[in-house]
């Protein structure tokens, strides 16, 4: 089943707001097996509101609106939906009595203007508002259903919840034999995302109805398989054997599947889970790995702290890097930042210590150690030891979150597998 968003206004066609609401939408229409195929905004004018859902209506099977159901002239959603659809705008009397015991609580009467947001279609069904004044509604234009809701994010969530979920579940169900459609996420980290792809080439081949899919979100990429058959069983059932291919060509770099669960809240979990306490050494990155370790409730049972040590005086004085050590070999290498993380975990006495220090930008790097030169080390229990060095010529910001999700990554491997 196929879908057009359409959001109605001036200020989103000048780029004055962000359109979260198209966004929302295509999630909640995603999750009922609705693909949504276009999204289209436009401006508060009627000839391009026809022109815009007169095409809607001849390519999908559905079309969710948000925006110009309003007071003002230039809310012009019910006017045109009613002509598209052949019949008047009426007011519906449940949002107006609503809308007059809402206005009599500070003493104010109900004006003409005000009536034009309680409009509707003449036939339409009603989608009852609980955050605001204006209700949704759903006409059939050209034999598609077209949903029109508020454009304040607050109420059109208000109103799907409320019940226009179902009511498009129902309408899915009603269009009769539609695509089912199975699905998951992999979270990767640890490549690109074009040594992902390369990694994933050919995978989908062959498959009826499969497909393959990238997103980045810094500095993790999401893989996201796809399958489509009018019979869910079937879908799922190559789902399942697509899985394991997967898994067997991203191998450790997938470390986990599904909408939630990032690396950061892994890393937490597991940590409370096994009942492991951790602290960090952190140069370049400020505190943003105890930061991250900090977010999810409940870590304050694992976390004992963290020394943010920028000066070579400060990761002798805390953590106890010999001076000959940064003589020698510098603050950015490997040599500081195993004693950097040997110190952390003697003084706060945890099993677990984390450590970091590299060059973040924009200056400070030389030929030998570049900006973006970061070296990373942990240590765990029976003198368990890792180090990693990462070159990552991007910008101050992406330097520092990569090695920040870098030490997590190394605390996620090193961390025991949790037996029944």
């Amino acid at each position: 089943m196929r879908a057009e968003i359409l959001t109605i206004g001036d200020e989103l066609c000048r780029g004055e707001i962000v359109d979260g609401n198209s966004a929302y939408l295509a999630a909640r229409l995603w999750d009922l097996d609705i693909t949504t195929c276009w999204m289209t905004s436009c401006n508060d004018d009627e000839a391009d509101l026809v022109a815009a859902l007169t095409q809607a209506v001849s390519r999908t099977d559905l079309v969710v609106c948000s925006g110009g159901l309003g007071p003002t002239e230039d809310d012009l959603t019910v006017d045109v939906v009613s002509k598209l659809a052949g019949v008047d705008p009426v007011i519906d009397e449940p949002a107006r009595a609503r809308m007059e015991a809402w206005f009599s609580r500070s003493g104010t009467r109900v004006t003409e203007i005000q009536l034009r947001q309680v409009r509707v279609p003449a036939g339409a069904r009603v989608h009852p508002n609980p955050a605001g004044l204006a209700p949704g509604f759903e006409v059939m234009v050209h034999g598609v259903p077209v949903v029109c809701l508020p454009g304040f994010p607050r109420e059109l969530t208000a109103i799907h919840d409320a019940g226009l979920g179902r009511r498009i579940a129902e309408l899915r169900e009603a269009a009769g034999n539609v695509e089912r459609v199975a699905r998951r996420i992999y979270r990767a980290f640890g490549r690109g995302e074009s040594q992902i792809s390369s990694a994933c080439r050919g995978l989908v081949d062959g498959v009826p109805g499969a497909s393959i899919h990238y997103q980045v979100k810094f500095p993790e990429t999401l893989v996201k398989l796809v399958v489509r058959d009018r019979d869910q069983a079937a879908a799922d059932a190559r789902l399942a054997a697509l899985d394991a291919g997967i898994r067997e060509r991203l191998g450790s770099i997938v470390y986990g599947s599904g909408e939630i669960e990032t690396l950061v809240e892994k890393v937490t979990r597991r940590l409370i889970e096994s009942d492991q306490a951790i602290a960090t050494a952190e140069s370049c990155t400020g505190g943003m790995i105890g930061e991250l370790l900090t977010r999810m409730p409940g870590s304050s049972k694992v976390f004992r702290g963290g020394a943010i040590v920028y000066s070579n005086h400060e990761k002798t004085r805390q953590l106890g890097v010999k001076e000959q050590t940064l003589r020698d070999h510098g603050a950015v290498s490997e040599e500081c930042v195993i004693e950097m993380a040997k110190g952390a975990a003697q003084r706060f006495g945890v099993p677990y210590a984390v450590a970091v220090s590299g060059i973040a930008g924009p200056d400070g790097g030389t030929p030998e150690k570049p900006v973006g030169t970061v070296w990373l080390a942990y240590v765990g229990p029976g003198d368990e030891l890792g180090t990693k060095m990462l070159s990552w010529p991007g910008a101050r910001d992406q330097i520092r979150l990569l090695a920040a999700w870098w030490a997590l990554k190394l605390i996620d491997d090193s961390l025991p597998e949790r037996t029944p």
